[in-house]
């Protein structure tokens, strides 16, 4: 399969994932909010906010460090190494996880409440679920590693909806344990789906690698990758800090109000970046060539594209707001139109991360979010005074613009091969040519115009 329909094939299925995650995820959010009352709600929030803090001591952030490692493995052809690090990153998920569900079930069992305990459950499962997706991603079976995400979300919803039948016990209890079990359906679909991937033939061995390899790994990325975990959730909080201290409540709420209709279209534009994480480590042990000019042409059709949405959404985002939200959140509107422009920069910002990832210079990567989100730190409040809640906006569009320009530089400094520059913006290639014609073939055809041509094929 040629490498630009492995990414038509990524991008289509991580679309879809999002429309049908997010329709079940309102769904279930639905049924849950008929089931429980504010207070067990409540009670639900809690523990899945420690889940959520547990789960980053389940790899400690390990995830894109093993999927791009495996990915450059496969591409190198060394078959042994790829499966080692896939059996070190089991273990790894499977220990830290049987350490989290002990220690949960003892708080369970020292407060008296069983949700703790079945919050342990969860993150055992979630750990499993983890090294499945990372095997797809690595191998980029993207169309099984969405299966695998649909399968979690559907089933939950499914598991809702019955909950009466198959659950007779307290209503909240019943509510929590839809999490690991939707996660238990998961991975009985998942290892039916990686069944073939799992066997390696059987002259490919790992006894040539010991820990003392994998330590290598850890020291020369991993430790960086895990450090630049709590630095980029603390990025991402930011805004809302600085808002509730300077501005209050509704400051926060018309910037949550924007950016949860921005996260909305930037799901789809983030799932080119899931596509190509594993592609750029494995090309660039197979053809440099090939993936830098397909880099080159995904920055450019993403910065047009990104434009058209930035523009579009910018002449009706008062009206979507009205919509959608209603009259008490229109002062969101000037928010979402600063935030749109995101998609514009994020053109540029798309590849560095796997280019970091596959240069193995998660050490940089680390230097550039601590350095990048001190400089954000300093410009919010800074904003926030000087123009009010829009100036949140402003801000983050400043750092996502300053992110993408000193990871442009780092990466020219490192390797001028993976530095994809923003000059050919507005330069027409053979391959948009090639394009063109096929969408304006594909288009006439379609519109009956060229039906008789149909005819004749």
């Amino acid at each position: 399969m040629s490498l630009w329909r492995r990414i038509l094939q990524g991008m289509t299925a991580f679309s879809a994932d999002t429309v049908i995650s997010n329709l079940a995820a309102v769904l279930s959010a639905a049924l849950v909010f008929r089931y429980l009352d504010v207070s067990a709600y409540g009670q639900l929030t809690l523990v899945l906010s420690c889940y959520a803090t547990a789960t980053i001591f389940l790899d400690f952030g390990l995830d894109g460090v093993f999927t791009a490692e495996i990915a450059r493995a496969r591409g190198a052809g060394n078959l042994s190494w790829a499966r080692f690090l896939l059996t070190r990153y089991l273990w790894l998920n499977v220990i830290m996880s049987c350490v989290a569900l002990i220690a949960f079930l003892a708080v369970s069992y020292q407060q008296r409440n069983p949700l703790w305990a079945v919050m342990g459950f969860y993150l055992l499962t979630t750990a499993l679920n983890g090294v499945v997706s990372v095997l797809f991603h690595s191998h980029t079976r993207y169309r099984r590693l969405v299966a695998q995400s649909i399968t979690r979300s559907l089933s939950r919803l499914l598991l809702l909806a019955v909950l009466p039948l198959w659950w007779r016990g307290e209503t909240l209890q019943g509510v929590a344990w839809t999490y690991p079990l939707m996660d238990v359906v998961a991975l009985a679909v998942s290892a039916w789906l990686a069944r073939k991937i799992w066997r390696s033939p059987e002259d490919v061995g790992i006894e040539r690698y010991s820990l003392a390899s994998l330590t290598v790994l850890f020291r020369r990325q991993g430790v960086y990758a895990t450090l630049s975990v709590p630095v980029k959730k603390i990025a991402d909080q930011l805004p809302i800090w600085f808002l509730k201290a300077l501005i209050g409540d509704v400051g926060v709420g018309l910037y949550g109000a924007a950016q949860k209709g921005f996260s909305l279209l930037y799901a789809f534009f983030s799932a080119l970046e899931t596509t190509i994480f594993p592609l750029v480590s494995e090309q660039m042990e197979m053809n440099k060539e090939r993936l830098r000019i397909a880099l080159r042409q995904m920055q450019k059709y993403s910065f047009w594209l990104g434009f058209a949405v930035a523009v579009v959404g910018s002449l009706t985002a008062r009206w979507l707001i009205l919509i959608v939200a209603g009259e008490r959140y229109l002062a969101a509107a000037s928010l979402f139109r600063v935030m749109l422009w995101i998609l514009v920069v994020y053109a540029f910002a798309q590849s560095q991360r796997p280019l970091f990832y596959a240069l193995g210079q998660q050490k940089w990567l680390f230097v550039l979010y601590l350095f990048n989100s001190l400089i954000y730190a300093l410009a919010l409040p800074l904003a926030i005074v000087s123009v009010g809640v829009i100036g949140a906006a402003w801000a983050t569009l400043f750092y996502i613009v300053l992110s993408a320009i000193t990871r442009m530089v780092v990466l020219q400094k490192l390797d001028l091969w993976a530095f994809v520059g923003p000059r050919d913006m507005f330069k027409i290639e053979g391959f948009d040519r090639r394009l063109w014609q096929t969408l304006r073939a594909w288009v006439q055809s379609r519109l009956g115009s060229g039906g008789s041509a149909v005819g004749k094929e």
